[in-house]
């Protein structure tokens, strides 16, 4: 049997990618620019459709591959291809046995619709880990035939097509498009320096049209954040607050660092119930969030929430009167994160001054 692989369903690379290629939008872009020239003189994209994976059994529901579809031929007739994307951020030696099982999975669910023949499935390797892929592309490259050359014709054989983020020019990513976004996150995510790649990334991300950039911010900032080893929460924050010149990205940032506090209070609780098998569960855990409030601030200090907060106000008024920016000072980082969200709702300076006076009392860091 083959070692068993890290699962990359255990990793924020997979879910971000899921997230922004589930979206017909985006994967037809992606399959557009990317794919070889040899399918899409075939394929007629304007019927590109997911493929309904509710037939996957227990056993592969786990590691079934990460988008399937489903798209019509340019001749005309009623034949089409099934595009299968899977997605990798490590070199996998056994990745075509695994394409192997999805591809048999798929004929088989379309075998019991008695057609009169199997359409192709295109496997598509989607890579950006930092190791030179040297993984060979065919099947039978996993079979042992030394000394048996002859037999290979009856060695079941596909390739997959590699598409290797590290081989793409960034240049190539320079056009605007939530598809050159996601790999430029993609292909830097595990760079040694991610601060020059995070700005490139920032005015890309401004680039793209507004209702875009508003529905993938936050999707995008959360990768950066939990996907890149090198990057550090508080140099991510610098350099946002250095290159964030758009309302969409400074919510992006505050809906991110209402999170990082979340986080911290999970995490500060945890570490006080452990405490307390020693001091009482109850003591424990109420110091636990005495440990996690105060982590959780320290973050939110740290992505410049009051200073966010005040650019915020700067721009929706023109103004930041000096009794307000006092009253910023003094807010906690939780009650910047709830203003942040209730500035795009107030509308006057004295439905500003009412939102403070009507919140938590005191109005005081914790």
């Amino acid at each position: 049997m083959p070692t068993a692989q890290p699962s990359d369903s255990h990793h924020p690379h997979d879910a971000f990618f899921k997230e922004v290629f589930s979206d017909l939008a985006n994967s037809r872009d992606l399959i557009r620019r990317y794919a070889p020239s040899t399918l899409l003189q075939h394929i007629d994209l304007d019927t590109l459709e997911r493929y309904d994976m509710s037939f996957v059994d227990d056993e592969l529901g786990q590691h079934f591959a990460d988008l399937v579809f489903r798209v019509g031929l340019k001749r005309g007739d009623n034949t089409f291809v099934c595009l299968l994307f899977e997605h990798k951020s490590y070199p996998d030696h056994w990745v075509a046995l695994q394409l192997l099982r999805y591809i048999v999975r798929v004929w088989e669910h379309l075998d019991k619709k008695k057609l009169k023949f199997l359409p192709m499935v295109f496997p598509m390797v989607v890579y950006h880990g930092k190791r030179k892929w040297r993984v060979k592309h065919d099947l039978r490259a996993l079979v042992n035939l030394k000394g048996m050359e002859a037999l290979a014709k009856y060695v079941p054989n596909f390739e997959y097509y590699l598409f290797d983020l590290s081989l793409l020019d960034d240049a190539a990513l320079d056009e605007a498009g939530m598809v050159n976004v996601a790999l430029g996150a993609m292909k830097h995510i595990f760079d040694d320096d991610m601060r020059s790649a995070l700005g490139w990334l920032l005015r890309q991300l401004r680039a793209i049209p507004q209702i875009e950039r508003e529905r993938y911010i936050t999707i995008v900032l959360r990768y950066l954040a939990t996907g890149a080893p090198h990057l550090r929460r508080a140099d991510m924050s610098e350099v946002l607050r250095d290159q964030a010149h758009d309302v969409t990205l400074e919510e992006g940032m505050m809906t991110l660092a209402k999170q990082w506090i979340l986080e911290g209070e999970a995490r500060g609780k945890q570490v006080g119930l452990l405490e307390g098998k020693q001091v009482g569960l109850l003591e424990g855990e109420a110091r636990g969030k005495q440990v996690g409030l105060r982590e959780g601030e320290a973050l939110g200090k740290r992505v410049g929430l009051s200073e966010m907060t005040k650019r915020l106000f700067q721009r929706r008024f023109k103004m930041l009167p000096d009794d307000i920016a006092r009253d910023l000072d003094r807010l906690s980082a939780e009650q910047l994160v709830n203003l942040g969200e209730a500035l795009f709702d107030l509308n006057t300076i004295a439905q500003v001054r009412a939102w403070l006076a009507a919140s938590s009392q005191p109005i005081s860091q914790n």
